[in-house]
């Protein structure tokens, strides 16, 4: 395509479009925000186009006078021989033409034009594609218009938190009301639950505050004071938390500390990681005939993780506490082939799933990566029993 896009000033050039009908009316509409210097020459001109203000009109045939002192010129007639006859003239008096019968004769397009409050967009389409074009068009208007709602909107959202679940960590998990009040936020608190180049996007200023086994950047007292006194400030504060706010994200401990001392707070849902392993791994945590319930606990700590009485137990966290896991399962009676399926990495590209059992685990033989949820439960291998039972 040899047409460069470019934007060009056309204050206080004259603009001409010859033509009087219904193609040279949409012309018209495109290019008069864009300049006050509109002369349209025709021998019929329609009524739409006479009723429109600060234009000049010459009912007249068209003549290469015309296009004295002309700095672009737009050929809109219904007679290819009118609109040929104009394009040469233009060439040789080094006038731009815009031919609408025949575009890939002309010396310019007229883009589709998208617009907010500060910018302006063209977009033209490289096979003409005046259909696709459009719908494109429209489509990031429609976006545009949305943010800028947005925006407009977040005045009331002032010295307010937003406690939001990310989810797993894949940026297309997170729900549409968290997206908006990411766009919208003033800060944006983030920690090690997620990849940060997801948050490339929203223009809001973003905070690192993560927290890792022996290695936290902001320690959780710290964290609280800090989404506090952004708020009290008056910032639209969005704090991420990895999976949901309230499944070991320590959301209700911010949310106290914060509502304490008189701020407003709103909790975001999010999609939980056991939810999330649980359906790319293909382990159903409940399943007719195996799994009638489910349990959920934390095995960051020796002195916090426990078994739990359920058919199927997730463990949160804690890589390195689940092979201790795995030997309480075996000294409370469970057999050895009791499964386990391990989940790295949720949601993630570099996601790994390893279905094993609890004496594998207990023997060492089985390599754990962090971050990683695990789920204990027959669950784990529901298509080998269901293929059993249809055998038998």
């Amino acid at each position: 395509m040899s047409y460069l896009p470019i934007s060009i000033n056309v204050k206080n050039k004259n603009l001409l479009i010859v033509g009087g009908g219904k193609v040279a009316l949409k012309k018209l509409q495109g290019i008069i925000p864009f300049s006050s210097k509109i002369t349209i020459i025709a021998p019929s001109i329609c009524q739409e186009i006479v009723s429109t203000t600060e234009i000049v009109i010459l009912e007249d045939i068209y003549r290469k006078k015309y296009l004295k002192d002309v700095f672009l010129v737009y050929a809109c007639t219904n007679s290819e021989d009118i609109n040929k006859q104009v394009l040469k003239d233009a060439e040789e008096l080094g006038v731009l033409c815009n031919r609408t019968d025949k575009a890939e004769e002309s010396h310019f397009h007229s883009l589709a034009i998208v617009r907010s409050n500060n910018i302006i967009m063209g977009i033209n389409s490289i096979n003409k594609d005046c259909k696709g074009l459009v719908a494109f068009k429209n489509e990031l208007q429609s976006f545009f218009n949305h943010k800028e709602e947005l925006l407009r909107n977040k005045e009331q959202q002032k010295g307010k938190v937003y406690l939001v679940g990310f989810g797993p960590g894949s940026p297309d998990l997170l729900t549409k009301r968290g997206e908006k009040l990411l766009y919208q936020a003033d800060e944006i608190f983030y920690d090690d639950l997620l990849d940060s180049s997801a948050l490339n996007g929203y223009p809001g200023q973003k905070i690192y505050v993560g927290k890792r086994r022996d290695n936290h950047s902001k320690q959780q007292s710290e964290i609280n004071e800090i989404l506090f006194q952004s708020a009290k400030k008056g910032n639209m504060v969005v704090r991420l938390k990895g999976g949901d706010p309230l499944i070991f994200g320590r959301g209700s401990e911010e949310r106290f500390y914060l509502e304490e001392r008189g701020i407003s707070v709103e909790i975001i849902p999010g999609i939980s990681s056991a939810i999330a392993a649980a359906s790319y791994a293909n382990i159903p945590l409940t399943h007719r005939g195996i799994s009638s319930s489910v349990a959920f606990g934390t095995a960051h700590g020796k002195n916090s993780y426990k078994i739990l009485e359920s058919d199927t137990s997730v463990y949160y966290m804690g890589a390195k506490n689940i092979v201790e896991i795995a030997k309480k399962y075996l000294d409370k009676g469970y057999s050895p082939d009791y499964p386990v399926g391990l989940v790295h990495n949720v949601s993630m590209p570099e996601q790994e799933v390893v279905k094993t059992n609890i004496r594998e685990l207990a023997n060492g033989t089985v390599d754990i990566k962090s971050p990683v949820i695990s789920i204990f439960g027959n669950t784990v291998n529901y298509q080998s029993i269901m293929k059993k039972k249809i055998e038998d």
